[in-house]
């Protein structure tokens, strides 16, 4: 019988820990992609301070690199590849995964991809 509480176990904590901290960057940078797709539209007449849009862009790319620091250390946290994992995110079970194949056509995929479905 399948044990439906698996995703609840202590020693996931640490996977979901930087499963959170992972999609709270990944809201950040898209929340900073509207603000600089935002002003660029608003100031697409004039001319355009390069002092907001020069911090915007190294706050993105504080972003990014945060975020391919987390997906190496949740990939390393995995048990195993092209399978998901239930943890608890704080609002029922979600899982993450680490993918090399896709999972329809069972094909390689070019470039691999972590999956988290929350």
């Amino acid at each position: 019988m399948e044990n439906l509480t698996e995703y609840l176990e202590k020693d996931r904590i640490p996977l979901e820990d930087k499963v959170k901290q992972y999609l709270e960057v990944e809201h950040n940078m898209r929340l900073l992609e509207v603000e600089m797709l935002s002003m660029d539209h608003q100031h697409a007449d004039e001319e355009f301070p390069q002092d907001q849009r020069g911090e915007a862009e190294m706050q993105m790319g504080v972003l990014v690199q945060r975020y391919n620091e987390l997906q190496k250390e949740i990939i390393a946290l995995l048990p195993s590849v092209n399978q998901l994992v239930e943890i608890n995110l704080g609002y029922g079970p979600s899982s993450v995964g680490y993918f090399t194949i896709d999972h329809e056509t069972y094909q390689p995929l070019d470039k691999p991809v972590l999956r988290v479905v929350h």
